[in-house]
């Protein structure tokens, strides 16, 4: 972990306390060590700071490639630990970075929706979340933040100081069937898009209060 990564995250921490007045609960659910999981609703651009600044340790970040277009942008969600992900039609090669970083033993953020809700209702979760679970075969870590879609809406360019709370949910392994290895096609697919149902499920029965 970067000196420049602490210091960005001690300065969202004093900013979720003070602005947001900012609840954590059972962030000792998140593993100290091994690679995880952390899969999340999505509703605001706060989310993915919000939900790194909760983490005792170093987390990486999925977000979109369009928000790396410019240099200054680029740098600055890089040196954040951002990986660009195309949202359209799927990207391997960030897909492969994912799972090259949780075969490393890291905690990897991802949003199972892939984009951020409109009306702050849970979406159904895309099927990339479940390849990445069935194939890395780690630990998924549930969890909810709750409030972003007031403290800034889509289209709103300055925050709104509305309460947020982020909240975990315990780890869990998805069985994968025995035959996994043999799937192909929409057999496979079947099993991915259950896994976003299971992770989305758990994400939903997250409540902002202990």
């Amino acid at each position: 972990m970067t000196l420049w990564y602490r210091f960005c995250r001690f300065l969202f921490r004093v900013y979720f306390r003070l602005y947001h007045r900012g609840r954590i609960l059972n962030s000792d659910r998140l593993p100290d060590t091994g690679a995880f999981i952390l899969a999340g609703n999505h509703m605001s651009f706060l989310d993915p700071p919000f939900f790194g600044l909760c983490c005792r340790r170093e987390a990486f970040y999925m977000s979109r490639d369009s928000l790396f277009r410019h240099p200054v942008a680029n740098w600055i969600l890089r040196s954040w630990n951002c990986v660009p992900l195309k949202r359209e039609g799927g990207d391997i090669g960030a897909m492969r970075t994912v799972l090259r970083m949780l075969g490393e033993g890291k905690a990897v953020l991802m949003f199972p929706e892939g984009t951020r809700s409109r009306d702050g209702q849970l979406q159904e979760a895309r099927a990339g979340i479940g390849m990445i679970v069935a194939k890395a075969g780690v630990p998924v870590v549930p969890m909810r933040i709750f409030g972003t879609e007031k403290a800034l809406p889509k289209g709103a360019s300055l925050p709104r100081p509305a309460k947020v709370t982020v909240a975990f949910g315990e780890p869990f392994t998805y069985p994968l069937p025995a035959d996994f290895e043999q799937l192909r096609g929409d057999d496979l697919k079947a099993v991915y898009l259950d896994i976003g149902r299971q992770v989305m499920s758990r994400i939903a029965a997250l409540t902002p209060s202990k």
